[in-house]
């Protein structure tokens, strides 16, 4: 009889591989929470959203008044760029953020009004309230999502033994 024979051995332990992969992602997600914590400190180097807009100039006022970094948005010292981190959480998932009290209102933005009193004074500057423009520093750019899946296939053909 005339055929073809088919030894399933390296497909079985390719599958085998890759579902061990799958099984355990908390590696690849190390891999993918570092890319992301770099190209997240990159953005305060090019002062620029994920989406790849400016952020919003500061006032003129505290830039005359910054005592570092002048024409540095979201710097003066460094530490919400220096404080960034990437976590895996659960082996399942990854989170690069900071706990930083401060870190959400430049993010999203915000309106700071006094807690008790009615003025706030800040280096000199009295007013009634500070309103804080959104800045987004966290985020996945095209070009990162782009990075991000071509590095799981990656990821996924090496645990699967297909490269």
């Amino acid at each position: 009889m005339a055929g073809v024979k088919f030894d399933g051995t390296a497909a079985t332990a390719s599958l085998r591989g890759l579902l061990a992969g799958i099984e355990n992602p908390a590696p690849l997600l190390a891999q993918l929470g570092e890319y992301t914590l770099r190209t997240t400190r990159d953005r305060f180097k090019t002062q620029t959203g994920p989406d790849g807009s400016a952020w919003a100039a500061l006032q003129p006022w505290y830039k005359k008044e910054k005592s570092q970094n002048k024409n540095r948005v979201l710097t003066l010292r460094g530490f919400l760029r220096g404080q960034l981190v990437s976590q895996v959480v659960g082996g399942k998932s990854v989170e690069v953020g900071s706990n930083l009290v401060y870190a959400a209102v430049h993010q999203f933005g915000g309106t700071i009004k006094p807690k008790s009193g009615k003025l706030l004074a800040f280096r000199g500057h009295v007013a009634k309230s500070v309103t804080i423009p959104a800045r987004p520093y966290l985020g996945l750019s095209d070009a990162d999502q782009n990075e991000l899946v071509e590095r799981t296939l990656d990821w996924l053909r090496t645990s699967g033994g297909l490269k």
